[in-house]
């Protein structure tokens, strides 16, 4: 594969290339496709739906495992939330976002 990929910080200085990734991000995420995507990485990360000790507990009768089951949850949602740092969602679209991400859940 000889395929050249650009980078961001080809833009000329940390302040472009910052612009020029946000400016990515914004027209990937943008739009109906956009919005399905993410919506789906929100459900296919569990990003709303938090592991939670208790319910780690009823299920499996043990608390060994649920530090690890609770990191990997955590970097599963750092990977959403750093696309949506770079997009300008206001209140009414986080609410949007997870509606959209639970009914993808069912």
């Amino acid at each position: 594969m000889n395929k050249r990929i650009a980078r961001a910080g080809e833009a000329g200085g940390p302040a472009k290339a910052q612009d020029a990734l946000a400016k990515a991000y914004l027209r990937i995420f943008s739009g109906q496709d956009g919005e399905i995507v993410l919506a789906d990485l929100a459900n296919v990360t569990g990003y709303y739906r938090r592991p939670s000790y208790a319910e780690w507990l009823a299920k499996t009768k043990t608390p060994h495992g649920f530090e690890l089951h609770s990191a990997l949850s955590n970097a599963r949602a750092e990977v959403l939330q750093h696309i949506m740092g770079f997009l300008t969602l206001t209140d009414e679209d986080l609410v949007a976002l997870e509606r959209a991400a639970r009914l993808e859940a069912r």
